[in-house]
């Protein structure tokens, strides 16, 4: 049997990547709502092409509270939490973008300790002052001040990081009642485009194959579909606070890629990438 670990590393992966393939799709003249929603249209039918390999979506399997646990993962995950990124992405950057949207196992351990009654140790409450310095260093410019936390793009990515980080709790709750990965990623999918559509731009819907970035926000739809599966496939074998800290290294993976991919486009300095270090190690510790 494949180690959990191993999703959540492929998770990982796509979402440093995915980051990077929307900020060149944005700088080509994208849209945040646009990428969403093809993101989204393309993450269905790539769901429903695999199926056959778990033998069906087992609808009889699904209990009021499993539906619950996937809707509820994939609106506050794939729906909100990936439209406020999006928006942190265009504004701030692929790289601070990732590292303070990857801050959401705080939420997720804050939470674990008030509803679960998990303890939280020293070590714990020193990873959160990790990962709180780093998303510090990652947001903090010293000729704007304070008021770099008023910018949209920094507020959209903190929303995200609070959204991504409820998402793990709704999703074991349902794959603890239902085992059904693939199903969960699906109605997830579904519950996210629904919401893409209500509150999104839909004016270009008739025109979207002409988007300038058409082909990215594809790419970028595989990338999220995959890392999401993943994420899925590992909560369903392993514990929340063992997986989902695996996933937190995407900053790093975002990090590499952006110095590749948008090389002259997007800066990278030592506070970025001493930030996302930080945030990385402290997510680990927690």
């Amino acid at each position: 049997m494949i180690d959990p670990k191993v999703f959540a590393l492929i998770t990982a992966i796509c979402f440093g990547l995915n980051p990077v393939t929307l900020k060149i799709g944005f700088s080509r003249g994208g849209r945040p709502d646009t990428g969403m929603i093809i993101g989204l249209i393309v993450a269905v039918p790539l769901y429903l092409v695999l199926l056959p390999l778990a033998g069906g979506p087992h609808l009889e399997l699904i209990t009021p509270p499993a539906l619950v646990g996937f809707i509820l993962g994939g609106l506050f995950g794939t729906g909100i939490g990936r439209r406020w990124l999006y928006i942190a992405i265009d504004r701030i950057g692929a790289s601070p973008a990732t590292a303070i949207k990857n801050s959401a196992p705080v939420i997720s351990a804050l939470l674990a300790a008030i509803l679960l009654s998990e303890p939280v140790t020293p070590l714990r409450w020193a990873a959160i002052v990790a990962i709180v310095a780093g998303v510090v260093l990652v947001t903090w410019k010293p000729a704007q001040g304070a008021r770099r936390w008023l910018d949209v793009g920094v507020l959209a990515a903190i929303g995200a990081a609070v959204t991504y980080g409820i998402r793990p709790l709704f999703l074991k709750f349902g794959l603890d009642a239902a085992d059904l990965p693939l199903t969960s990623a699906i109605i997830g999918a579904i519950a996210a485009l629904a919401y893409a559509l209500l509150v999104g731009d839909r004016s270009g819907l008739r025109t979207i194959h002409r988007e300038p970035a058409f082909g990215l926000f594809l790419l970028s739809g595989v990338l999220q579909a995959i890392g999401f599966l993943a994420l899925n496939v590992g909560l369903s074998g392993g514990i929340v606070s063992t997986v989902y800290p695996v996933t937190a290294s995407a900053p790093l993976f975002a990090i590499l890629f952006t110095a590749i991919l948008l090389r002259g486009k997007e800066s990278l300095n030592w506070q970025i990438a001493l930030g996302a270090v930080a945030v990385v190690a402290g997510v680990i510790a927690l």
